[in-house]
């Protein structure tokens, strides 16, 4: 028995089956709740495994996992099936689903698998993942924009991929509202996690989808619309949407750090502030005869470095700049 309460979601139409998964998952010692169609899944809290049948009343179980799937907070998922299939096999591994198992399959087993993929999840999770579900309006959207900028800072990424990343996510969140909530408010749920030099970003609504018409504007980033400016202001985009279970945008950034080099000239546009060491070899250079001929400040730390020109002085300061 795992030794955490992991939350499954089983999303099955058939109730008796739902029932025994359920009454086994909570004596394995998981929290588990029961759906009968991939619409109320994508309405109930966000779970930490998903079991679902391929054959759901409303949906396609690969179109639920989808919808469900984030690169940012990843959800194992489990999916149950009558027969296997080349296909079906393939489809699951573009997924990422963690196992297959027959639909006749017993409770235990399928109970085995959920906590064979908790300890694979939690194993492997992020410790370092923005996570905000807000309400569609224009006040929470800008606050979202503001946090998400807040914990990015507080990890090191430099001003203007902050920049570039707040403004693309408030292009996504737009989108949300204008087309998923035309005419009401719903749930927008914004995630980022880092992955090396990558920060990666997903905004996810659970609105009505994208029309065909839609879809194919969207795939026109040549339009002046916001998708064509989060495709400008990010390394890559991916949109998955279909009818009623909402829209899904990954929004990948690339965030490279500036670092300092005292054998190039150095572009410090990009720096929030000098470390100590940078502070010298600067000061240094910019003293020495033979110092570079152009360094890019930004116009806050041309300030910071007058004033270290200048020293103490009050006088000095007012006969010195760069």
């Amino acid at each position: 028995m795992i030794q955490r309460s992991a939350y499954v979601l089983v999303a099955c139409g058939d109730s008796r089956c739902g029932s025994a998964l359920i009454e086994q998952l909570e004596q394995s010692g998981m929290r588990a709740f029961w759906c009968a169609t991939a619409r109320e899944a994508l309405i109930a809290p966000r779970p930490d495994v998903l079991i679902t049948s391929l054959d759901l009343p409303d949906h396609d179980g690969f179109e639920l996992c989808e919808a469900l799937s984030s690169s940012a907070t990843p959800i194992a998922t489990i999916l149950l099936c009558d027969e296997g299939s080349i296909d079906v096999y393939r489809r699951a591994m573009r997924l990422g689903v963690h196992d297959i198992c027959d639909i006749d399959a017993s409770p235990l087993t399928i109970a085995e698998s959920a906590e064979a993929a908790v300890e694979v999840l939690w194993k492997n999770g992020s410790e370092s993942a923005f996570q905000a579900t807000v309400q569609s309006t224009a006040s929470a959207c800008e606050q979202v924009q503001r946090d998400l900028s807040a914990w990015l800072l507080v990890r090191g990424i430099a001003p203007s991929t902050r920049c570039r990343i707040a403004t693309a996510v408030g292009e996504g969140l737009e989108n949300a509202v204008r087309h998923a909530y035309p005419d009401d408010i719903g749930p927008i749920e914004v995630e980022a996690s880092l992955h090396d030099r990558d920060v990666e970003v997903s905004i996810r609504d659970r609105g009505e989808g994208m029309t065909d018409a839609e879809k194919f504007q969207a795939s026109d980033v040549e339009k002046q619309g916001g998708l064509s400016r989060i495709c400008a202001l990010s390394e890559d985009l991916s949109i998955a949407t279909h009818t009623h279970l909402g829209t899904h945008l990954g929004l990948r950034f690339s965030a490279h750090r500036t670092h300092f080099d005292e054998d190039v000239c150095t572009d410090f546009e990009d720096f929030d502030f000098l470390g100590p060491d940078h502070v010298r070899t600067l000061l240094d250079d910019l003293e020495s005869p033979n110092r570079p001929e152009i360094v890019h400040l930004s116009p806050a730390l041309a300030v910071t470095i007058g004033r270290l020109l200048a020293g103490p002085s009050p006088d000095r300061l007012l006969a010195t700049g760069i």
